[in-house]
């Protein structure tokens, strides 16, 4: 019961710390997660031209670009973007924990079980 008790304060104090983090520490946070569970799908990317010579390299990608942006929320001037779950672009002004690919605590019990993984993001020395 103690280690239950121990991991749940851990948990906390992980959510705290995401609770505090800047919208570049919580893209790298999201990020990470995505690396660590494979879930390339849910990565947030900065809204740039090298996203866009990345993801559609070609001369020809002109249609699917429009596509993507016409099937998605796409707004040109926003920081962020990520594609939704069919393939179309959904960008964002702002990174908050609500956008995060989990749920903040789901990240957080993950974070407490593979606390190296997540070292270079949060402070985790003392919590675990």
């Amino acid at each position: 019961m103690t280690t239950t008790n121990n991991t749940a304060t851990q948990v906390e104090a992980i959510i705290n710390q995401i609770n505090e983090l800047s919208q570049s520490e919580l893209v790298d946070l999201n990020n990470a997660y995505c690396d660590a569970c494979n879930m390339p799908d849910s990565y947030i990317y900065s809204n740039d031209e090298d996203f866009f010579s990345t993801f559609y390299p070609n001369a020809g990608d002109g249609l699917r670009v429009a596509q993507a942006v016409f099937y998605g929320d796409y707004n040109y001037s926003y920081d962020y973007v990520t594609f939704n779950g069919y393939g179309n672009l959904q960008s964002y002004s702002y990174i908050d924990t609500d956008k995060i690919c989990e749920l903040v605590s789901v990240i957080a019990e993950y974070i407490a079980e593979n606390p190296h993984e997540f070292s270079h993001i949060l402070e985790l020395d003392e919590l675990l």
